[in-house]
Order: structure tokens, then C-alpha cells, then sequence
């Protein structure tokens, strides 16, 4: 039996139904707590027992900064101007606001299979160097359950 390994140069990552822009990497992490319910044992040692709790999800993204360009072509970035759209890395910020966030490991095309969740933007880093690109580091925390979603020719996972 053959296994299909995937690259992830085709992954994407919606925030709603609006694409983040200039990915580099991202990550989603799916942890279940458990509390110890092991009692005294009176024939021998025994195994600890342990019963699930709490589940979580979270997830980051790594991407360049990028802005829209302004309606003049002028090549003038005025990232105050940025308010939505693909490129808005702005829309970004940690906040009180809930949002969906859909992560497509190998793209959003028909028969992929993608992750959506409910969840706060609990941080961005924005960074530059000289001698690189601006970039951003984004961090979610989920509010809800992790559900997996079948793409089809036009699904974003909205």
C-alpha cells in the first residue's frame, strides 16, 4: 500500500472567508488533558489511571508583512488605509473578537482536507531586519472544537 506524502508549499490559512497572505509556515496543535484517578492497590503495583478532561486547540502562522496597494500605483504603502482584503495582515491583532480560522495543510482544493475552529488571535509579532523581510508571527487560541472540513472547487473553509 502506497502512502501520498504532500508538500506544504499549497497550504493555506483563512481567517473567516479572507485568505492570509504571504505564508511561510504554520502550525495547529490539538492537546487533550488528563486528570490521575489511580487508587491505592492492595495486589501489587498498580498502573496509573488516568480519565480525559479538557481538550484544546491552537495554532500559529509565520508570514511576510504585506499591504495592499493603494488605488494611485504609486508604490506609497499606507498601511493606515489597510482595513480588509487578502493582504490585510493589519486585521491581524489579539482582540476580544472571535474569529474562524481555517488551516488547509496542502490548499483549499477540491477533495483536500482542511481544520476550522473558532478562536481569539492571541498575539502577533511583527519583525524586520536589514538584511531581511518584515515579518509576522500570529498566535491563536481555540474557543471551540476542531472540526475537519472537505474542500470542493471553491471552498475556503467559510
Amino acid at each position: 500500500m502506497a502512502v501520498e506524502i504532500y508538500s506544504g508549499s499549497t497550504g493555506a490559512i483563512y481567517i473567516g472567508s479572507t485568505a492570509v497572505a504571504s505564508i511561510r509556515s504554520f502550525s495547529i496543535e490539538e492537546t487533550q488533558e488528563v486528570i490521575d484517578a489511580t487508587t491505592m492497590s492492595v495486589t501489587g503495583v498498580a498502573f496509573r489511571s488516568n480519565k480525559p478532561t479538557f481538550k484544546a486547540v491552537n495554532g500559529s502562522a509565520e508570514v511576510f508583512w504585506s499591504a495592499i496597494e493603494p488605488a494611485d500605483g504609486a508604490g506609497n504603502h499606507d498601511d493606515k488605509n489597510i482595513t480588509s482584503g487578502a493582504n490585510a495582515i493589519a486585521d491581524t491583532q489579539p482582540g476580544s473578537t472571535e474569529v474562524t480560522v481555517n488551516f488547509w495543510p496542502t490548499g483549499d482544493d477540491q477533495y483536500e482536507i482542511g481544520y476550522s475552529f473558532p478562536a481569539l488571535i492571541t498575539s502577533r509579532t511583527i519583525s524586520s531586519s536589514v538584511d531581511g523581510m518584515v515579518e509576522a508571527s500570529i498566535t491563536f487560541t481555540g474557543t471551540g472544537a476542531i472540526t475537519k472540513v472537505n474542500g470542493t472547487v471553491n471552498d475556503n473553509g467559510a
